[in-house]
């Protein structure tokens, strides 16, 4: 059926193309890079934004995280390490136009798709890496389209295109360097561009390595729980080491009788009567964290008979090491220190409540190493007639290896009972006699009143996390553009095409997360699935006069075999006058499953409200193939102005409808169901067979899946300014853009009720961070060996949704970047740079931190030295 589909679609293709191509004959079109079209010149209808090299030079962009800040319309990406929040995909980075989720923008590389991640966001979300692309010395420019492009580049395209456009023909061959310094922190780039005559083609080559230090929190003051008296919302926990104890006699915790010794500085009582001993862990995470980049580049053009030849390769290896706890706390699994451990201080078996390692250890590590490859080739040619021609096919993979020491939570019981140590046979062993050892959970084997734990016992009870998977892209198009038919008063220009893709995912982990036994992994099944997508597309822009051009678009999509979607697209582009032209477009779009949300499998432990009591619970949620596709609408009307020579002025009101997304079921949502139903009398239901409880009744483990269930409604407006104007026998450029957003209504579910997330933190519901306004600004002056460039960033105020703070409120911030680059004779310039030259500190959060990582940059002002040297 699949085939048969294929085929059919390729015919289709096939003949539209003869037919237009019989059509007329069409003068030859330019071999441009297009984003937002398949035809050249499609940009001027489309809102398209782009950000170039020199923007991208003077905001001290070193590697393409720090790329989402550059974009007003993007916002909610997770580009930076949030090891509390984001713990499986460090070391990542994504866009997110429109804040309609991390998997919703498409990420193109001249012009063509890249595979997903290798691994997901904690929502589950499946995303591009843009930080596994290409060197930044290869990067020409960005393009961003903000608008639906389902109709002309398929799934995935419903809150726009972010297309990063390579450089060419490049000449004379570059090396740059380039060294920056923070507070507690340092960044290095090495780069090199060059390109050569080989075989009749041109070849280009580029490289970097890129290396930046890790920023601990212990270097910033707002990250200190300390600063703010330890309150509840910040990095505190009640799972402590020294820990915590229930005591079946008083039918209530105590802490640890060693906690408040002055020999556990992080740990503390709120009160002398306090039944927690608490860990301050605000010393223990990475605001940035160490991370090793090496990225290759290749790109070859040569001309065939009357055909061009295009291949391109791109390598990239990333190595992030990112800070933890000294141990994770145990959270869904109650251990017992029976009354016969010889260090048990209350005379009875007792439930543990803490962690294996307390403050003293030091921080933990998790590691993720990244490898990505991508080699893309194509076939250009024209017709007789003029008809442009296209064949190409992409191949790219992410591998990921993701390391994190966890507590084995068998091995910890065992030698609770006296029964641990490597060389302890838990089956015929005596507790205490011999290779099997007592694990002291007591403050008094840190102290040396009690018995110690050796560094052999307590790596015996640490493993890892082990994940090993990867994420592959296979695609082939074929597509054919040109004029179609023309008239004394216009013309029509058509692209037709088809599109083959294949896309694969899987993970497979330790045997300790496939079997539960990690204390805070949860448990997680190794899985792997695949999804192939046939697509048929059309593209027509209508010339009408020379004043009016519109563009009509289609594309139908299948995967799986399903009976696929068809997305439409209408767009229109009006001239008024030559200072003056009004553009609208409306389009339809879709977003088909992830593999992931197909195929896989997420544990998680969150904490839920059970029988009168709040609780964590292990809960995984599993993927389902019966998945419908996300569906969107978009519409967007735009005016363009230019009221004197070198001012241009645009504004585009803008909204998206997006429908069907899919999520997470929520853990809450089952077990209230369950309670429910067990009230009323009923056995057997599903949502009481998804939970399981202990023989107490206590709950252990809740099944979620993936399911259609979330809406979401935004818009807003993006304004645009831009003016150059000769100064002081050099050019002066000024630039503006700005995005308003109106409304961002989500409702969680069909029957739940409309919450506006427009000016919140969103840590309720399926929305990320989103102030309501953005701006970047750019101040520029060049004039023969000099030039300045001055960026202006501003976030307004927002307000923050997490449960249990005492102050909802983020202030708004502004911050200014200043770059000066100079000329040292006809080969090598000098670039200076300061980022944040206040040294800002970002806006104060009520986040374990201090800060919201979604939004703020926490690194304060931040040197840089530059040299670039051509050859």
């Amino acid at each position: 059926m699949t085939q048969r589909r294929f085929l059919m679609a390729t015919a289709s293709v096939a003949w539209l193309a003869a037919s237009a191509v019989q059509a007329q004959d069409a003068s030859q079109v330019e071999d441009i890079v297009v984003t937002g079209s398949r035809i050249a010149g499609g940009d001027r209808i489309a809102p398209v934004e782009a950000v170039g090299r020199q923007t991208i030079a003077a905001a001290g962009v070193a590697d393409a995280s720090q790329l989402v800040r550059l974009v007003t319309a993007n916002s909610g990406s997770e580009a930076q390490v949030d090891q509390l929040n984001q713990p499986q995909s460090s070391g990542t980075a994504q866009f997110n136009l429109r804040n309609l989720g991390l998997g919703s923008t498409l990420v193109l590389v001249d012009g063509q798709r890249w595979t997903n991640s290798a691994v997901v966001a904690v929502d589950g979300s499946a995303f591009v890496d843009i930080n596994s692309l290409v060197p930044m010395i290869a990067l020409q420019r960005v393009e961003v389209v903000k608008d639906g492009a389902s109709a002309v580049y398929g799934s995935d395209a419903v809150a726009g295109v972010v297309n990063f456009i390579t450089r060419r023909d490049v000449t004379r061959p570059e090396v740059s360097a380039k060294y920056a310094v923070a507070d507690g922190s340092e960044e290095s780039v090495i780069e090199a561009i060059g390109g050569l005559k080989l075989l009749g083609g041109d070849l280009t080559l580029a490289a970097s390595h890129f290396h930046r230090s890790a920023l601990g929190s212990d270097e910033r003051d707002f990250t200190q729980a300390e600063r703010y008296g330890r309150a509840a919302w910040t990095a505190v926990t009640s799972y402590g080491q020294p820990g915590s104890y229930f005591r079946p006699s008083r039918n209530g915790f105590s802490p640890d009788p060693s906690c408040g010794d002055p020999a556990f500085a992080s740990a503390y009582l709120n009160a002398p009567t306090d039944a927690f001993c608490r860990l301050d862990y605000s010393d223990f995470f990475d605001l940035t964290p160490e991370e090793t980049r090496t990225q290759l580049f290749a790109d070859y053009r040569r001309p065939v008979g009357d055909m061009t030849l295009s291949l391109q390769a791109v390598w990239s290896a990333t190595n992030t090491i990112a800070r933890q706890s000294p141990s994770l706390p145990i959270l869904a699994r109650s251990l017992t220190v029976p009354a016969s451990h010889p260090d048990n201080p209350f005379g009875e078996a007792v439930l543990f409540r803490g962690r294996l390692l307390g403050a003293e250890a030091g921080a933990s590590q998790a590691e993720f190493d990244y490898r990505t490859w991508r080699i893309a080739g194509g076939l250009d040619g024209r017709f007789s007639n003029g008809w442009a021609w296209n064949l190409s096919a992409t191949s790219s993979r992410q591998h990921v290896v993701y390391d994190k020491p966890d507590t084995i939570g068998s091995a910890l019981q065992n030698a609770l009972n006296g029964l641990g140590g490597a060389g302890c046979n838990p089956a015929t062993g005596s507790p205490g006699v011999g290779a099997c050892q007592y694990f002291n959970p007591f403050g008094s084997a840190y102290l040396g009143t009690g018995t110690a734990n050796s560094a052999a016992l307590i790596e015996s009870l640490i493993g890892s996390t082990g994940l090993r998977g990867a994420s592959t892209l296979t695609t082939a198009d074929v597509s054919t553009s040109g004029e179609a038919y023309a008239w004394a008063g216009g013309s029509v220009d058509v692209a037709v095409g088809a599109q083959y893709r294949r896309s694969a995912f899987r993970h497979d982990w330790s045997d300790l997360v496939n079997a539960g036994d990690l204390l805070t992994a949860g448990v997680s099944p190794d899985f792997e699935g695949e999804q192939e997508a046939l697509a048929a597309f059309a593209e027509a822009r209508i010339h009408l006069g020379d004043r009016i051009e519109a563009q009509l678009a289609g594309r139908y999509e299948s995967y799986d075999g399903d009976q696929g979607r068809f997305s439409p697209k209408a767009a229109i582009r009006w001239d008024v006058t030559d200072a003056l032209a009004l553009r609208a477009s409306w389009g339809q779009g879709f977003r088909a499953p992830s593999v992931y949300a197909q195929s896989g499998a997420q544990a998680s432990q969150p904490s839920v409200f059970d029988r009168g009591a709040f609780v964590f619970v292990n809960t995984l949620t599993s993927g389902r193939a019966d998945l419908k596709p996300e569906k969107s609408e978009s519409l967007s009307l735009g005016a363009l102005w230019k009221p004197i020579e070198g001012l241009e002025l645009g504004l585009d009101a803008w909204r998206f409808d997006y429908t069907d997304q899919v999520v997470k079921e929520s853990a809450q949502a089952i077990i209230d169901q369950a309670a429910a139903d067990t009230a009323a009398g009923r056995t057997g239901t599903e949502a009481q067979g998804r939970i399981t409880r202990s023989p107490s009744g206590a709950l252990t483990f809740v099944q979620l899946y993936f399911v259609n269930a979330s809406s979401i409604e935004t818009q807003g407006l993006d304004l645009s300014a831009r003016y150059r104007h000769g100064l002081w026998g050099g050019e002066a450029s000024a630039s503006a853009t700005w995005t308003y957003v109106d409304a961002y209504d989500i409702r969680l579910n069909a029957s739940a009720a409309q919450v506006s997330g427009v000016g919140s933190t969103n840590l309720n519901n399926i929305g990320r961070s989103l102030p309501r306004n953005r701006g970047e600004f750019a101040l520029g002056w060049s004039g023969g060996a000099h030039a300045v460039t001055a960026l202006v960033h501003y976030t307004d105020a927002y307000a923050n949704d997490r449960s249990g703070i005492t102050d909802a409120s983020i202030a708004s911030q502004t911050t200014v970047d200043l770059l000066y680059s100079r000329t040292l004779g006809a080969d090598l310039d000098l670039a200076v740079g300061v980022v944040n030259v206040a040294d800002k500190a970002p806006p104060l959060a009520q986040f374990a931190l201090g800060y919201d990582p979604v939004v703020a940059d926490p690194r304060g002002r931040v040197f840089s030295l530059g040299l670039t040297k051509r050859f």
